[in-house]
């Protein structure tokens, strides 16, 4: 017989480390098992900011909420659920209990609701961000925590501020000089920083490099793991929060409706809990959805054969740029925060994907202002990006239909200049308005007209998957006759969302994990 502990969690992202924080809490000697060399999942590389309406912060956040608003925004903007009601009342409880157990302290954030024009929605204050926190008192752990591509020393809404995302002109070099020097973290780095600091102040153990694909079950229930052929126990059952399974090709292609080719996560996420849930007789649901989010190629060669694709950002919220299909007409509201499920067209007159392959266009105005590709104004072309004097030019290299695409930016030209994208609406929003230019005419409307114009391929990407194991309100994974399979949890994107399909907040990815997760530990932390 192998070690025993009572509770084993698959995963050490924000589901698997506040699932692990709770029951450690409460007593229970618990085992987080990683993948990977490094601790925090996709959380650890986002933006690290959490939904959390009606949150404990609304005075700070100079704004009102109440649960009755909160559940009709998400009724408004999700395709029903039974967890929604569950979310709601769960999420302020999440956050106030996160300041009590961890070094984590948040900050309420401007950044407003994707549909804050509802009369539920709200302007700014519902999302939540950890103020800068000491990742020192992390040890050697602090070296062991995945962070992205540059360290995470700003908050999101100084990222937004700055407007860093569309050009890194305004770099606050003092801020990040000074928070270099004391090691403090924001984002989705400190977020993980915090939750690991107290779960190893609880007594966690946490282990690296250890990947779980089978579980333990004993007369119908699940008592641990299966770690090259020995056995690790877990008395009151096993947490799975090991992602979704955007880098899995077979998942893939046997269960999405739309393509998803470059993931925007880190490529760890292969179905292994859903496969394990499977195996145990969970019910699934919401498999054929996706966080999605539009990626481009990456600036510069990656080392990794599997690197993760950089979110499209600059290139659908500042003005002076368009996205194009190959009949060279524009297919949805670049801004809008659900812009990339419209990769998921058909075109009936086919059979084909409409809007894959996709560009995105700009000119020079664009050229001159914002990051192209990753590369900031002034530093020449990204490898993929294609540069031309004339629009029909442009049209030959790139397989874009030349008559179409030249009607289609004379007709965008012509609702730029009354102001208003008759189109498609984009503009239109506070949250468009936030991540766009706010020093230009228009945040996020620009005519294309100077020579030259480059065009750059768009990708479907995705953040994580939305579908798994049907869980109940306490993130116990169900059966097929809706009953609990006794030991098996999950939360995250390894079960079935609670919001959807489409994204109606920024940080509803990270709220929700958090809630479930929360649930779960809570659950098995009561277990006698």
């Amino acid at each position: 017989m192998g070690e025993q502990f009572d509770v084993i969690v698959v995963g050490s992202g924000g589901a698997g480390l506040i699932g692990a924080l709770v029951a450690a809490r409460a007593g229970r000697r618990v085992l987080v098992l990683e993948r990977s060399e490094l601790v925090g999942g996709s959380t650890a590389v986002s933006g690290g900011f959490v939904w959390a309406p009606n949150h404990h912060m609304v005075t700070e956040a100079r704004i009102t909420d109440s649960r009755e608003d909160a559940l009709a925004y998400c009724r408004a903007t999700s395709a029903g659920g039974p967890l929604i009601e569950t979310f709601v009342d769960t999420v302020p409880e999440v956050a106030r209990w996160v300041e009590a157990q961890t070094p984590i302290r948040w900050k309420p954030m401007d950044y407003p609701d994707s549909f804050a024009e509802l009369p539920s929605g709200r302007m700014r204050g519902r999302h939540l961000e950890v103020r800068p926190l000491d990742s020192m008192v992390l040890g050697d752990w602090r070296s062991r925590i995945r962070t992205g591509p540059f360290p995470p020393f700003l908050t999101a809404d100084e990222v937004f501020a700055h407007r860093l995302p569309l050009t890194p002109a305004e770099i606050p070099l003092e801020i990040l000089s000074a928070r270099s020097a004391a090691g403090e973290w924001c984002g989705g780095g400190g977020l993980i920083a915090g939750l690991l600091a107290g779960c190893l102040d609880a007594g966690v153990a946490v282990r690296l490099d250890v990947r779980v694909r089978h579980l333990r079950v004993e007369q119908g229930r699940v008592s641990g793991v299966v770690l090259d052929g020995d056995e690790v126990r877990g008395r009151l059952g096993v947490l799975l929060a090991c992602g979704g399974f955007e880098w899995d090709e077979q998942l893939k292609a046997d269960l999405l409706v739309s393509p998803l080719t470059h993931p925007a996560s880190p490529p760890l996420h292969e179905g292994d809990g859903l496969r394990m849930a499977a195996a145990a007789g969970a019910r699934l649901a919401h498999l054929a959805e996706t966080w999605s989010w539009p990626t481009l190629p990456p600036a510069f060669a990656s080392p990794e054969p599997r690197a993760m694709s950089p979110l499209c950002v600059a290139e659908r919220m500042a003005p002076h740029a368009i996205w194009v299909n190959r009949r060279g007409r524009r297919f949805t509201n670049e801004s809008s925060h659900n812009c990339a499920l419209a990769f998921a067209e058909v075109d009936p007159a086919t059979g084909r994907w409409a809007n894959v392959p996709a560009w995105v266009v700009v000119d020079a105005q664009y050229r001159q202002r914002y990051t192209f590709g990753g590369l900031p104004p002034g530093a020449g072309d990204p490898p993929a990006a294609v540069t031309a004097a004339t629009l029909a030019e442009l049209s030959g290299r790139c397989g874009i239909d030349a008559a179409d695409l030249a009607e289609t930016v004379e007709r965008f030209n012509a609702s730029v200049d009354a102001g208003v994208d008759r189109e498609h609406g984009r503009g239109a929003t506070a949250y468009e308005h936030y991540m766009g230019d706010p020093r230009a005419s228009h945040a996020n409307l620009g005519p294309l007209r100077e020579s030259p114009f480059s065009a750059l391929p768009l990708h479907p990407g995705a953040v994580g998957t939305k579908g798994g194991p049907v869980t109940d309100t306490w993130g116990r994974v169900l059966d097929h006759d809706d009953a609990p399979i006794p030991g098996l949890y999950a939360a995250g994107n390894t079960a079935a969302r609670i919001l959807g399909p489409g994204i109606n907040a920024g940080g509803a990815t990270i709220a929700s994990a958090l809630v479930l997760g929360y649930r779960a530990g809570r659950h098995l932390a009561a277990i006698s």
